[in-house]
């Protein structure tokens, strides 16, 4: 769902927006509360003396850690932004080039780089539960961008079904080689199946004041939610200081910290972002 969207979002903005202003918006977005978490992580880590080497925490912060073997933060999580800031910077690089506009032949670009995934695979290759990941799941970025195409008019329904049928084969064919542990779910598909119709529905879908709310959070529970809860969630079975259960207790603590982060960092720092972009621009 997340790689569904991102890849509608990323190419609607980039008809607005120019590559430096893009990529401005994007690091501001990305990299401040990213860090944040990452090294509170690190410091809880070095606490109880679980904590990696220094040298791998710099390409942990930049996400340029599938370039040098260099294991996930966040319990993980991390991998789906270095997949996303591979995609920024794909997608920057088309706006650069005027070929996001090229509606003739962006389509074909999409293909071409989906099949490139297939080839190239496993990236990575260094983990063996996140073995191929990126070229697994990135495609799914690139099938977003090409509902925003048609719903726009820019390419026909066949040209969609044909790409949404190359990238499940592909997926399958992929997991069946390096994922073999997902071969009997179905998430992808379900994925799938709940973005198409939040897309044909999204006319109908109201932002309320509660929407809005939790939508803001999304990016801090996203970074701190495998790693902080179940933290938090020990803590409170340790110490057994409330009747309510433990999942709600962590829970609660997560939702505190992450509109604590919401306010007084990732919101900030876009405003610093657009500080820096008026400047620059």
């Amino acid at each position: 769902m997340f790689f569904l969207v991102s890849g509608y979002i990323i190419i609607h903005v980039l008809q607005t927006e120019n590559t430096t202003e893009f990529l401005i918006k994007r690091v501001f977005r990305i990299y401040p509360l990213y860090i944040v978490a990452v090294l509170t992580e690190y410091i809880s880590l070095v606490v109880v003396g679980k904590a990696s080497s220094l040298s791998t925490l710099l390409p942990q912060l930049l996400l340029v850690g599938d370039l040098f073997g260099t294991p996930y933060a966040l319990n993980g999580v991390e991998w789906t932004l270095r997949v996303e800031v591979v995609f920024y910077i794909f997608m920057a690089t088309l706006r650069e080039l005027n070929l996001i506009s090229h509606h003739k032949t962006l389509p074909y670009i999409f293909v071409a780089i989906t099949l490139l995934c297939g080839f190239v695979s496993p990236i990575p290759s260094f983990d063996i539960w996140s073995k191929s990941y990126f070229t697994i799941y990135a495609p799914f970025l690139l099938l977003g961008s090409m509902f925003y195409l048609f719903e726009k008019k820019q390419i026909k329904l066949p040209i969609l079904i044909f790409f949404t049928g190359l990238v499940f084969c592909q997926y399958f064919s992929l997991i069946s080689i390096y994922q073999q542990i997902w071969i009997n779910s179905h998430f992808a598909i379900l994925a799938f199946f709940v973005f198409v119709v939040s897309w044909r529905g999204q006319m109908h879908l109201k932002a309320t004041p509660l929407v809005l709310f939790l939508s803001d959070m999304t990016y801090a529970v996203y970074l701190f939610h495998n790693w902080f809860f179940e933290y938090v969630k020990k803590e409170f079975n340790q110490f057994n200081i409330s009747a309510l259960h433990p999942d709600i207790q962590a829970l609660i603590v997560l939702l505190i910290v992450c509109f604590i982060m919401v306010k007084y960092i990732e919101k900030p720092m876009i405003r610093v972002g657009r500080i820096v972009m008026t400047k620059l621009l």
